[in-house]
């Protein structure tokens, strides 16, 4: 059937497409010194050109080399440990950039089981929160896939307590159903959104973008209690596009940067500190819980998509 992300192939031929951590380490636990002595990873897509090997060396250890143009990042290591490879692997190959892919076969988008591999959720656990297509018509705007699949698996709640991602919320004693995305857009656009809105025409220096529902305008994801918020930027009509954008109260005027990833490559960057810029979001320094999935209900129309609440 073809990968959906990406695929892992040794020096014989054989091949797993969109391999589980599980599956990388049955490949590295085949490497022999006489006939199969390597293990690549690559993107499903031609056109990329980042990659992962991982070759047996004469001391019987392993040599891993991380490669990706895209962020200028070649790196070689060595490891004995199969475990720790495959996991670090998966993990390394979550956080590349998966923009406008969703999964054609029902495959979680790797950067999302990423983060619940971080979290220790199961993946295969995840079902719709809510009928996502139908929501968005009645909210007017379509969000990015791995959005979609990250409230699907993680529901309501935030990142080590710290940085709360906004999800679409139930009215008291009901169930999801579509009204509560286009509650929780309305809310964003007329609360989050219309702070900055009037912080923009007070004085455009202090907010360079425009603001949704204006076109290509800011749409907020994310907030903390410090007041720092992460944005998508809506520019295109394709949302699996959008680029993130973060503003950090403490960096006032000046707190604006921009990443051009999607959310959830995003949030991976951001709980692995290697970016001291996102250090005030609070995740990567916290010893909390990544996520404590709330308890919630699920919509009885979230495959027949027939509630309206």
């Amino acid at each position: 059937m073809g990968a959906d992300f990406y695929r892992a192939e040794n020096e014989n031929g054989e091949y797993v497409d969109d391999p589980s951590e599980a599956a990388v380490r049955t490949l590295l636990g085949g490497l022999d010194n006489a006939e199969n002595t390597f293990v690549i990873l690559q993107a499903e897509k031609d056109e990329s050109s980042w990659y992962a090997s991982v070759a047996l060396t004469d001391e019987g250890g392993y040599e891993v080399v991380l490669r990706d143009p895209s962020c200028r990042e070649h790196g070689v290591t060595t490891e004995t440990s199969v475990e720790k490879i495959a996991r670090d692997l998966i993990l390394w190959i979550a956080r590349r950039d998966f923009r406008g892919r969703s999964g054609r076969h029902a495959t979680l988008r790797p950067d999302v089981a990423g983060l619940a591999r971080i979290a220790g959720l199961d993946p295969v656990a995840a079902g719709p929160l809510l009928p996502w297509d139908l929501a968005e018509e009645v909210a007017g705007v379509r969000l990015p896939a791995d959005y979609r699949a990250f409230v699907d698996l993680f529901g309501p709640g935030g990142l080590r307590g710290e940085l709360g991602v906004v999800t679409p919320r139930p009215l008291p004693g009901r169930p999801i159903g579509v009204g509560a995305l286009s509650r929780m857009v309305n809310g964003l656009v007329n609360g989050t959104g219309a702070a900055f809105k009037q912080m923009r025409e007070d004085s455009p220096d202090l907010c360079p973008y425009p603001v949704h529902p204006e076109p290509g305008g800011l749409l907020p994801w994310a907030g903390n209690y410090n007041g720092d918020h992460c944005f998508w930027l809506t520019e295109g009509d394709d949302p699996d596009c959008w680029p993130v954008v973060v503003w950090l109260r403490g960096g006032f005027p000046c707190g604006w940067h921009r990443y051009d990833m999607g959310m959830a490559r995003f949030l991976l960057l951001a709980l692995s500190g290697e970016d001291p810029t996102l250090d005030d979001l609070g995740v990567a320094t916290s010893t909390a819980p990544v996520r404590v999935p709330a308890r919630r209900p699920r919509a009885p129309g979230a495959t027949s998509a027939t509630s309206r609440q």
